[in-house]
Formats: structure tokens, C-alpha cells, sequence
């Protein structure tokens, strides 16, 4: 593929979110095997792409949607190349896709016998069978119970960082600038993708990482606050509303807002068990006092009470 094919293809997968959806998940495939001992046979997508010049020769303007049918070939051909190789590696190996919905706390049981919490918008993929990879790709909030197995580690893929682990209890959140990783038993190890750096943590031990300024902060931490969502228990510990929020919202899969300053600056405490939306306004105004309102869609709006 030429530089300009090149730059084609990465315009259409920035505009095709679903294009860009399939080459990611395909792409996250082939990096995740071993290097294919097996002959490659090359001259299909050449002959292919001469093919497809010739006629392109032949036309004297392309519109938006035959290069857009044009992209979606060779990703086809991709495909192609991909189902070939694991065919040839992996068996009946396939990707399982788990997603927990906004306000849903879902429970995923891993082929060794692990298990994964996920809170509210986060998901996991993983490969139907670990084999001698036990690995998981994560993006948002999830706990770890790892059944322990001492040849194989099992390892949890997020953007910026790896955590191995041998066999232990973790949470690993991504949802904020802040990406936090705390150990409730066991010991794990987390590596930077981008400096190689390492760092090994102890139970009742976190870490901190801000996306922004790239600073690592080692400190303890108070278990059943950090896991306390994966039982459905909402867990506000005497801190401003203001800095409530994001919690609540990924907790409900809402949107709160507040648009002053004394409320925001209003300090709550308390555990929210198996409550649903409502039952949480309803707690939250008599608590507070404060009156909730629902602008549009999933968003509410924070006020001051005001008695009739």
C-alpha cells in the first residue's frame, strides 16, 4: 500500500466510526499472536490493487462512496489474511466481548475460572480460550479475582499500562485523568507502556497515574471504598458534591450537574445500596436538601430547595 493509499484508508477510518470499530478489533488480534511460522502468500492483494487501478484508470471521477466501498475491500482483504492465519493457529480461538450497560454492574466469568466485575460503561475482551496467555483487554472500571496459577500470569491490557499478576484481588480504573490500580490481596506488577517503568504493589496498596502530567503516586487506600461497587453499593465518603459527581454519574449512567457554588461546595456522606435512579434522587434531596430536576434525557440539574 502506497503513502497516499495509506492516507486514504486513515481518512475513511477517522470519518466510519464502525469501519474504524472492525479494524481496531482486528487489529488487537493479530498483535495479540505469536509471529506465523507459516508462508505468506503476497501476490493476492497486489493483483487485487492492480486490478482495482486499472479500473480506476478508467473512471474519470471516484465519488465519496466508491472509495468508501473501496476501503471497505481492502479491510475484506485483510480479513481474509487474518481468517487464514488463525486458522492455520489457533483452532476455534475467537474473541468474547463482554460490555456492562450505563447503571449496570456485570459479572464476567473468565476461562480459568477468574472473574471480572464491570462497572457501569465499561467492557472487556478476552479470548474464549487462554491457553498459555491468560490476557484480557480493559477499557473503563473493573475488579479482578484471579484464580492463581504460577506458569501462566495473568495480564489486564489497558491503554497506557499492563498489570500482571500470578493470582489476586485488584480493581483497575480508567474513567478519569487519574488511571488508578488498587491491590485488595496478592501482588501485582504494573508496566508503562510508554517508559518501560515498573512498579510492584502490596495489598492496601494503590496507584495513581494522571494521564496529563504523567506523575505516579504510590499511597494506601481504604478497600471497601475503592470495591464497594461492585457489590451496588454507591459509597460517598464525606466529600463535596461537586467531586461526588463524576461517581454518581458513572454509577447511573446519568449526567448530574450543579451550577452553584454553595451546593458544590456541600459535603455528603453515605452508602447507597441497590437503590435505582429515583430512590437515589429521593435520598439525595432529603439528605442534601436540595432540589433535583431533570433537564432533558439523563440529566438532572443540582439546585437549592426552595419550599412552596
Amino acid at each position: 500500500m502506497s503513502k497516499a493509499e495509506r492516507s486514504v484508508f486513515e481518512i475513511e477510518l477517522s470519518l466510519d466510526d464502525e469501519l474504524r470499530a472492525v479494524f481496531e478489533n482486528y487489529k488487537m488480534i493479530w498483535v495479540s499472536y505469536p509471529e506465523s511460522k507459516l508462508p505468506i502468500q503476497g501476490n493476492s492483494f497486489n493483483q487485487i490493487k492492480n486490478q482495482y487501478r486499472k479500473r480506476n484508470r478508467s473512471t474519470k471521477a471516484t465519488s465519496f462512496l466508491f472509495r468508501k466501498q473501496a476501503v471497505f475491500s481492502v479491510v475484506f482483504i485483510l480479513l481474509i489474511c487474518f481468517g487464514f492465519y488463525f486458522t492455520k493457529t489457533t483452532s476455534h480461538r475467537y474473541f468474547n466481548h463482554k460490555i456492562a450497560k450505563v447503571g449496570e454492574r456485570l459479572t464476567v466469568l473468565l476461562p480459568d475460572s477468574s472473574t471480572v466485575v464491570l462497572n457501569s460503561g465499561s467492557n472487556v475482551k478476552y479470548f474464549s480460550d487462554f491457553g498459555n496467555k491468560r490476557e484480557v483487554w480493559l477499557v473503563g472500571e473493573a475488579f479482578f479475582k484471579v484464580t492463581h496459577n504460577e506458569k501462566f500470569p495473568f495480564i489486564v491490557h489497558t491503554d497506557a499500562y499492563d498489570v500482571k499478576v500470578l493470582g489476586t484481588e485488584f480493581n483497575v480504573n480508567n474513567n478519569s485523568i487519574n488511571k488508578i490500580v488498587s491491590l485488595e490481596k496478592g501482588k501485582v506488577k504494573v508496566l508503562f507502556k510508554e517508559s518501560n517503568d515498573e512498579i510492584n504493589l502490596l495489598p492496601s496498596e494503590e496507584l495513581v497515574w494522571n494521564s496529563k502530567t504523567k506523575v505516579v503516586t504510590k499511597r494506601n487506600f481504604d478497600i471497601s471504598e475503592i470495591s464497594a461497587w461492585k457489590d451496588n453499593i454507591l459509597l460517598l465518603d464525606d466529600i463535596k458534591l461537586e467531586d461526588a459527581l463524576l461517581k454518581i454519574n458513572q454509577f447511573y449512567g446519568v449526567h448530574f450537574v450543579i451550577n452553584d457554588n454553595d451546593i458544590a461546595n456541600q459535603h455528603i456522606k453515605g452508602a447507597f445500596k441497590d437503590q435505582k435512579i429515583d430512590e437515589f434522587i429521593t435520598s439525595l434531596e432529603f439528605i442534601s436538601n436540595v432540589s433535583i430536576i431533570k433537564t432533558k434525557t439523563n440529566t438532572f440539574e443540582i439546585r437549592k430547595y426552595h419550599e412552596n
